[in-house]
């Protein structure tokens, strides 16, 4: 008999070490020829333990919007227009919905019959403006190819593609989630883990992918708490789904798109508030889709209810582990040397029976860590190969035994014959007893030479380990620290606000009508011009809304829009004094591919967004007298060519201007078109300012306050009635607009449960907010320019709060920004984009400062342009800019030479 032979029939552990190496090997080849019953059988315990638990508490983040059978009896019962879609999206993001996922690939067009282009607009515009929109990409073939769809032009694309990929196991069942999918420039985010990166505040870009984990950096986890939010993923990036029941659904918040859409028509913001605010909204608005993906509860779901679950997964962060590959590997190998141990010690009953009992004890751990470790521990290997070892056991027991005894009875042989040798070799062991001696005597004098050092180092050592251990324990206490305040409950008499009585049932029915369009009065006035409103909105009459700034224009024109024929196609508000005079042809009209530098594709412009609906042209007396002729044409005929196009393009559209300007004015005056003016006066509808109609300030008064309360999550605040007769004598230059801002801002800086007077900041109340301690640390010197710039940023470069905020004139404001634009361009040698760029200290703010200062610069170039010396220019301009600061005139002075040097 060999050595190894030997070896191996002497040693159990060696028996039990090859033999569970081989059980292992033989499952694995048993299991390869079958890897989907493989699958399936491994995962049982799983699919089971998600069937009978109990269901998971509902995350309150999460509201899932579907599609039933009212929905398609009211919409439809096959694909629905997108416009539907965005109207969903803008009222879910206006009532405070922290992300929006939606079913609806934008890089496929929609058909024509369903709103085609135009409602693929709408959705886009809506998507760009609620800025937390996900939607699924098409991936394939477009996730191989560089760039997005070419089914769409690129710019039509928004932030928020994601992927709705399924990730089927062998046996067709869905269990996990990829987070990402793809690799290199085509890698895009799961719809889930988009949305759950927007609930929790985390840019996409910020997350952290590393092996076996994904961490989101300074997540907003809820309740004001900051921290960190790691994810399990396994070596693919894929996450195991914590099913949350045998209902798939039932503990999710739900709500129908009919239910929704229903709210929107009413108005009833406060019930769309309380159900969407602060949520992540999953929108299901497309058929159901054949075949469907089967979920280990047995059920049958679809792509979108996958995500939902993923993002129901995440953000409980109730998260399911499994091992991984080595480790489930090692620890089958581990049963397997139990049971093959118990099996080879005793070849009796015995070691069955204790074999069978590891197996037993090791199932019921698998089946508590799942079930309170959420640790899904491997099934099949194990159980296959402790069964084979069973069945070996027994099978090779009796061999093992009789060889082992044969061996036994030559080993004793052997020993009687080297005990007479070792008996005489002692003689000889006891003569080198002294010099084994000296050698340990020796050998401890060297060690003691480096005991020092060695203690040292170990000293040291320990040190480290125990500064590291209390380091960790102070981060885990970090991460564990979460602010729990709660607020006082306001319950103080007020100022009771309530509306007079009106005088007849037609005004009654006009003050409600009124209110379901956002417009709330009891004026007189105010319900006479809404009802010639909803006259003249039922025909294609063009509609001009006259009246100052903030008192509710915008409003006026949307109601037009619902109440006419054209109510459920495009509405589009376009700010004439927003558009740059450069892009003007464009942003109306469009451009084709090529016709100047940057067109880079066919792009639409308003009108043609606005086609078979009702575009909203604000601010039409800041139009620019080369801009109404080109205006004019299309107003005439609804026909326009797009720049750099050859044949024209017609478009039906509503015409709704506004101005707060008097445009008659402008005609005698020569800077408004005659022909344009008669044009646009179809129907005039004019809207008083709010010092006419006083008795309106406590109605809104009162559903301001409400508002504010809903945003800033309190409880509504009354207001005193010192306070309401301050509202009432205010002369508000700003309108509804201005009474708004000044409650929300009393609604922020109110320090007791009432609000008074003082909280008001108006001038002649006993404070103003100028001279508020909060005022003075926010800005502490108002005529510094980085002082004024700060305010314009916080204001997002609007004048008129900027003003309010600083107690100065919207002019001035608007002079020191201008000058602050003349500095940036001499400071970036002219460079607008490093000018706009250092300006704005937001990308979000760039184009607005990017507007500015093109107006600005082009206005400069249009003084001078008539000069032909550089002096005459610059008296011109000390001229025009007398109001400009003595400091920033030198920037004027500077480019105006730079103009002169580079004609020269």
């Amino acid at each position: 008999m060999s050595t190894a032979t030997r070896l191996f029939v002497r040693n159990v552990w060696l028996q039990a070490l090859v033999m569970a190496l081989c059980a292992l090997l033989v499952s694995q080849l048993i299991w390869t020829a079958a890897p989907a019953t493989f699958h399936a059988i491994e995962w049982a315990p799983y699919d089971t333990w998600i069937r009978l638990r109990p269901h998971p508490a509902p995350d309150p983040h999460l509201l899932l919007v579907t599609r039933d059978p009212a929905g398609d009896h009211q919409f439809g019962a096959g694909q629905w227009d997108r416009s539907l879609a965005a109207t969903l999206i803008t009222a879910l993001h206006d009532a405070g919905a922290t992300a929006i996922g939606i079913d609806i690939p934008l890089d496929l067009p929609s058909p024509p019959n369903l709103g085609g282009a135009v409602s693929d607009a709408l959705l886009i515009e809506a998507a760009k403006s609620a800025g937390t929109v996900a939607y699924p990409a098409v991936l394939a073939p477009a996730i191989d190819q560089e760039g997005p769809s070419p089914m769409m032009p690129p710019q039509h694309l928004v932030p928020g593609k994601s992927t709705l990929q399924p990730v089927l196991d062998l046996d067709r069942v869905v269990r996990r989630g990829l987070l990402y999918h793809g690799s290199g420039s085509s890698e895009l985010p799961s719809l889930g883990l988009s949305l759950a990166a927007g609930v929790w505040q985390v840019p996409l870009e910020r997350i952290e992918r590393r092996s076996g984990s994904i961490r989101l950096p300074h997540a907003q986890i809820g309740g004001g708490a900051t921290g960190d939010v790691t994810i399990p993923v396994d070596r693919q990036g894929r996450l195991l789904l914590n099913f949350t029941g045998p209902q798939s659904l039932a503990p999710i918040p739900s709500a129908t798109i009919l239910d929704i859409f229903r709210l929107i028509e009413q108005k009833d913001n406060d019930r769309l508030v309380a159900l969407v605010n602060g949520k992540a909204v999953l929108l299901t608005t497309q058929p159901r889709p054949q075949p469907e993906r089967t979920v280990p509860s047995g059920e049958d779901t679809t792509d979108m209810l996958l995500q939902a679950q993923l993002l129901h997964t995440l953000l409980t962060q109730d998260w399911i582990r499994e091992l991984t590959p080595w480790q489930r590997g090692v620890l089958a190998f581990v049963l397997s040397v139990g049971v093959a141990w118990a099996a080879f010690r005793w070849t009796d009953w015995r070691g069955i029976l204790l074999g069978s009992g590891l197996l037993l004890v090791y199932l019921a751990v698998a089946v508590i860590s799942l079930a309170l470790l959420r640790l899904v521990l491997p099934f099949v290997m194990p159980v296959t190969a402790a069964l084979l070892l069973l069945v070996a056991g027994s099978l090779l027991g009796q061999i093992v035994a009789t060889r082992r005894l044969v061996l036994l009875e030559q080993d004793m042989l052997s020993v009687q014959q080297q005990l007479v040798a070792v008996r005489e070799a002692l003689i000889y062991q006891e003569t080198a007893v002294e010099s084994l001696e000296e050698d340990l005597e020796s050998a401890r004098t060297s060690m003691s030479h480096s005991a020092s050092k060695a203690a040292e180092s170990a000293t040291l050592a320990a040190d480290l380990q125990r500064m590291l251990a209390e380091a960790q324990a102070q981060e885990e206490a970090t991460r564990q620290r979460m602010d729990a305040l709660e607020g006082q409950l306001h319950n103080l008499r007020a100022a009771t606000i309530s509306a007079a009585p009106l005088r007849n049932i037609e005004q009654e029915q006009l003050r409600r009508e009124c209110e379901q369009s956002g417009i709330v009065t009891n004026d007189p006035a105010m319900l006479t011009m809404f009802r010639d409103l909803k006259k003249g909105a039922r025909s294609p009459v063009t509609v001009l809304i006259t009246g100052e700034a903030g008192t509710g224009k915008e409003l006026c024109a949307r109601a037009v829009h619902r109440l006419s024929p054209r109510a459920a196609k495009p509405f589009v508000a376009v700010n004439m004094a927003a558009i740059s005079p450069e892009l003007f042809e464009s942003e109306l009209f469009g451009h084709v591919r090529g016709s100047f530098t940057g067109a880079h594709a066919d792009r639409k412009g308003y009108f043609e967004l606005a086609h078979l609906g009702t575009i909203f042209l604000d601010e039409i007396g800041d139009l620019r007298l080369d801009h109404q002729s080109k205006l004019l044409r299309v107003l005439q005929d609804r026909t326009f060519y797009r720049v750099g196009a050859t044949s024209p393009t017609t478009v039906d559209v509503r015409i709704v201007a506004a101005t707060n300007k008097d445009l008659q004015r402008g005609v005698s005056e020569g800077w408004f078109r005659e022909d344009l003016y008669f044009r646009l006066k179809g129907l005039v509808l004019h809207l008083p300012p709010l010092r006419e109609r006083t008795a309106d300030i406590p109605l809104l008064a009162e559903v301001c306050l409400r508002e504010a309360a809903q945003k800033s999550h309190q409880p509504p605040m009354p207001l005193s009635g010192e306070a309401l007769e301050a509202l009432t004598t205010q002369s508000w230059k700003g309108n509804v607009r201005e009474l708004r801002q000044c409650l929300e801002q009393a609604v922020a800086l109110a320090e007791g449960a009432l609000i008074t007077a003082s909280d008001l900041r108006l001038p002649g109340t006993s404070t103003s907010v100028a001279d508020t301690p909060t005022a003075a640390a926010l800005l502490p010197d108002s005529a510094g320019d980085l002082a004024v710039l700060n305010q314009l940023r916080r204001n997002r470069f609007d004048m008129q709060a900027t003003a309010r905020a600083l107690g100065w004139d919207r002019s001035t404001v608007t002079q020191r920004l201008k000058g602050l634009c003349f500095q940036a361009l001499v400071e970036s040698a002219g460079d607008q984009a490093k000018a706009a760029s250092a300006l704005a200290g937001a990308p979000s703010l760039l184009r607005t400062v990017e507007l500015k200062l093109m107006d600005y610069r082009a206005h400069l170039m249009d003084t001078i342009a008539p000069f032909a010396d550089v002096e005459e220019a610059l008296v011109d301009c000390k001229r025009r800019f007398k109001n400009l600061p003595e400091r920033h005139f030198r920037f004027v002075e500077t480019l105006v030479r730079r103009h002169f040097e580079s004609q020269a």
